[in-house]
């Protein structure tokens, strides 16, 4: 019903007391240093195109039901930057233009990326910057204990198993009810080789699996069913855990920890050899529609904002990968702590490819069996059969 509304209001014209002289952005940015990256280069790219840009954020969760409340109010923002997984979903509503038809396009993004901005084949928006999961490590602790960092699900769980001592867990990750929940667990569902359509498969159980034993053998604590991966990486930082599954925009945080001897290295597969396999994260601007002339200066925007200087400039404030190989290519010698999350996006894929505006759906039923499985309620067997009949009612 929101997404019929939405579509009604938005082809009515949502233009109503707009400032000629300036575009609006919206996006979750709120916390440093992304805000400040964000800020500071959509004022260059304000001053390039001729016109004052308004950068304003909101929270995670509250920025599509705002921008749901703020058609009805016919107060789109010019340029709606969107968790990519969401793009789907909003483009059903018929409220975001798409994009080739005002001038802006994903011309030198890498294919893979380019995928996290499109629905049904069409480009509704386009990533200036990515980013991914990886391992991170205490390099102390592993080295006290003559321990590396491991490359295979049995070196995790047996090294795991070693670093965890009275003081600190061996591992944490993000085990919560949430969007975050599934997304982290992906980087173990995908290299296993199961597949988000098929939840009941013994890969996917194998891969669940993995996480109860860390959980039940006491490596990673049964906190992770609450922990977001802001908390993941605050114990990290405490020195509560020797290594934690998450992603480079953490890194800041870590190079302020004083005494913090960190390192990162892809996320462990079932076998040596097997590819690793993460979710693109990050988010896409979108163009919602006002009228022509707003949304052709809109595309300027968001294309100023992809170039090679503007991807770098942000990427490199806020610890993010550029969505262009070329820009990616310039700024990797000046990432040598996270260099490993250039190789990782480069594998990595949109968590909507697959299932569209079913994604939302799965990733809610993956969670509910995370939780349940972690929690001893049922096997992960189980858990994941009642997944893929609840991701998949009727099948």
């Amino acid at each position: 019903m929101a997404a019929a509304v939405l579509c009604a209001l938005v082809a009515s014209g949502c233009t109503a007391g707009r400032d000629p002289e300036q575009l609006t952005f919206m996006d979750y940015h709120g916390e440093e240093p992304m805000r400040s990256a964000m800020d500071a280069q959509l004022a260059r790219c304000g001053e390039e195109i001729g016109i004052r840009v308004r950068h304003y954020s909101v929270t995670g969760d509250q920025l599509v039901p705002k921008a749901l409340r703020m058609a009805s109010s016919r107060s789109l923002p010019d340029v709606l930057m969107l968790d990519n997984p969401d793009v789907p979903e909003f483009a059903t509503t018929q409220a975001l233009v798409p994009l080739n038809q005002v001038g802006a396009s994903a011309d030198g993004i890498a294919p893979n990326i380019a995928e996290t901005g499109r629905y049904q084949g069409e480009l509704y928006g386009v990533a200036p910057t990515v980013n991914a999961l990886a391992l991170y490590y205490n390099r102390d602790i592993l080295e006290r204990v003559g321990a590396r960092p491991p490359q295979t699900w049995e070196e995790l769980a047996a090294t795991a198993r070693v670093l965890t001592t009275p003081q600190h867990r061996g591992i944490g990750f993000s085990a919560y009810a949430s969007f975050e929940g599934a997304y982290q667990f992906l980087a173990f569902l995908w290299p296993g080789g199961a597949d988000e359509r098929a939840l009941d498969s013994p890969q996917a159980a194998g891969a669940l699996r993995l996480w109860v034993d860390l959980v039940r053998s006491g490596s990673a604590p049964q906190s992770v069913l609450s922990w977001e991966q802001g908390d993941v990486k605050n114990q990290f930082t405490a020195g509560n855990l020797a290594m934690m599954v998450n992603g480079s925009w953490q890194a800041a945080e870590l190079r302020k920890t004083p005494g913090l001897n960190w390192g990162v290295v892809p996320i462990p597969v079932p076998r040596l050899g097997d590819p690793p396999a993460t979710a693109l994260g990050g988010e896409v601007m979108t163009i919602p529609k006002t009228e022509p002339w707003r949304e052709r200066k809109a595309a300027d925007l968001v294309t100023c904002m992809n170039t090679d200087r503007a991807q770098i400039a942000v990427a490199s404030a806020a610890d993010r990968v550029p969505s262009r190989p070329e820009a990616a290519a310039q700024l990797r010698p000046q990432a040598e702590d996270i260099e490993v999350f250039y190789d990782t996006v480069a594998v990595a894929r949109a968590r909507t490819q697959h299932l569209g505006t079913r994604w939302p759906d799965t990733a809610r039923a993956m969670w509910t069996a995370i939780q349940s499985a972690i929690s001893g309620n049922a096997t992960p067997e189980q858990a994941l059969k009642t997944a893929q009949e609840q991701a998949n009612p009727g099948s």
